[in-house]
């Protein structure tokens, strides 16, 4: 059965990344957390041999990243997300019945990664990449949007089963949710792909949209573009700092004498404040410079960082946690743009799933603040070295070439001399914005005011084989 409706597809789609984002890493990544204590007391082990297992599952996403982001240019999208819930239900039911600390380790550190991967941001980005032209900026930042739900949803309704029915009767329902949410809606929803596009390509011209819109990389070519280590240059920095404070911020507020429901409230703040971020970068990212967008979040980021500098105080921590959640919120969608601007959505896939290994150095981060802490018994040193730490990305970000996804509008020929005039037929004009060109399929208007090309209204007609069920 396929899904009609009055508006134009890809929004289906985008709710669907949403759905899926918010179960994979509300369960894996934003509830982790709550599993730390009772596996300790479970398998009477040290919190910190318990933290291993995210630990490796983190080191595992990131070397897994760069297969399945070329697996997602080259495959159907829903058939990849159906196995990576599938893989991840399978994960959490193992995890259930685990007898041993190294059970749990071992299937945090392959299943796991490989459901959250194939069944989160990646494929998310990669489908908004590849449904939307125009506004694709807004639509990357709306997808991501699903991670902050996640975050906010899940792990109350984790702790609640977990407080009733215990942690192993909980990873079951978790991977029934899985299972029975995502598979289903997916195959559904992902029934037809985005058609190819159709973008008009000036005489002459090879490097603007049209080329862009098709264009394959090797790996390579990939790593000699100043366009790919530009954003990794800037936003690794970062995302150490923000994974820093994230992870530190309970310590933190403790430590200053802010009760524990307050500093859960204050990351609940954070989340909302995300999400605003998301869809803030999301939609400028359409229109303005990606650099100024970038030092606008770097700025966030600075002045979050100096927040928990002041004396502290219940508004400072607030002020503070605000201030990385708008920042945050800028990483998925502004990267995300930034790719599929110089890359196209052809290599979208390929190019984010190289950045992943990178990004992961931000793990990095939280034991480094937490060593610092243990050699000076404060956290000001390590706020100090994170403030300096954030710099260094914005000037990377200074380099980062134009984006080629925009067609420049041909220039008007010169006027012949009176002499030269002679009567010539009139020329056909080529079709506007929102008319069509080949058949059923519109051609993408010319780019304006700095937006992506196309209409995101193109044919949706399914341009590789359905999924199937």
């Amino acid at each position: 059965m396929m899904i009609k409706t009055p508006w134009f597809y890809g929004w289906n789609v985008v709710a669907l990344a949403m759905l899926f984002q918010a179960l994979t890493f509300g369960i894996g990544i934003y509830s982790a957390t709550f599993w730390v204590v009772p596996w300790s007391e479970e398998f009477t082990a040290p919190r910190g041999d318990v933290l291993r297992a995210m630990m490796f599952m983190n080191i595992a996403m990131g070397l897994i990243a760069p297969l399945a982001g070329r697996a997602m240019d080259r495959l159907p999208i829903g058939t990849l997300v159906c196995c990576g819930a599938a893989i991840m239900a399978i994960g959490l039911a193992l995890v259930a019945a685990s007898q041993s600390l190294w059970q749990v380790i071992a299937i945090y550190a392959t299943l796991m990664p490989v459901g959250l991967v194939l069944a989160g941001p990646l494929a998310a980005q990669t489908l908004a990449a590849k449904w939307f032209q125009e506004q694709r900026g807004l639509a990357i930042g709306i997808s991501s949007v699903g991670t902050s739900v996640g975050g906010f949803l899940i792990p109350p309704l984790v702790t609640a089963l977990q407080a009733g029915y215990g942690w192993r009767v909980t990873h079951l329902v978790l991977a029934v949710m899985v299972v029975a949410l995502i598979i289903p809606l997916t195959w559904l929803v992902l029934q037809r792909g985005p058609a190819t596009p159709v973008v008009k390509q000036s005489e002459g011209d090879t490097t603007g949209a049209a080329a862009l819109a098709t264009r394959q990389w090797t790996t390579a070519q990939l790593f000699r573009e100043r366009a790919f280590w530009a954003p990794v240059l800037a936003f690794v920095p970062l995302a150490f700092v923000f994974s820093s404070l994230q992870l530190n911020f309970g310590a933190m507020a403790n430590d200053v004498g802010i009760t524990d429901a307050i500093a859960a409230a204050m990351v609940s703040f954070m989340a909302v404040a995300m999400i605003g971020g998301k869809l803030f970068f999301g939609g400028l990212s359409d229109r303005w410079d990606h650099r100024v967008l970038y030092w606008i979040t770097a700025a966030a980021m600075l002045l979050g960082v100096l927040f928990f500098r002041l004396p502290a105080s219940t508004l400072t921590y607030f002020c503070a946690m605000a201030l990385l959640g708008i920042a945050a919120g800028g990483f998925l969608p502004l990267m995300g743009s930034i790719v599929a601007s110089r890359f196209g959505p052809a290599a979208f896939g390929q190019v984010q799933g190289l950045i992943g290994p990178f990004m992961t150095l931000g793990a990095l981060g939280p034991p480094f603040t937490g060593w610092i802490y243990d050699q000076t018994g404060s956290y000001a040193a390590a706020l100090d070295i994170l403030a300096l730490v954030a710099l260094p990305g914005a000037i990377a970000m200074y380099f980062l070439p134009a984006r080629q996804d925009q067609t420049p509008a041909p220039q008007p020929a010169a006027t012949p001399a009176p002499a030269q005039l002679q009567p010539q037929l009139k020329a056909p004009t080529a079709p506007g914005q929102g008319e069509n060109q080949d058949g059923p399929r519109p051609q993408l208007a010319r780019p304006g005011s700095g937006n992506d090309t196309g209409t995101g209204t193109a044919d949706r007609r399914s341009s590789s084989p359905p999924l199937a069920p």
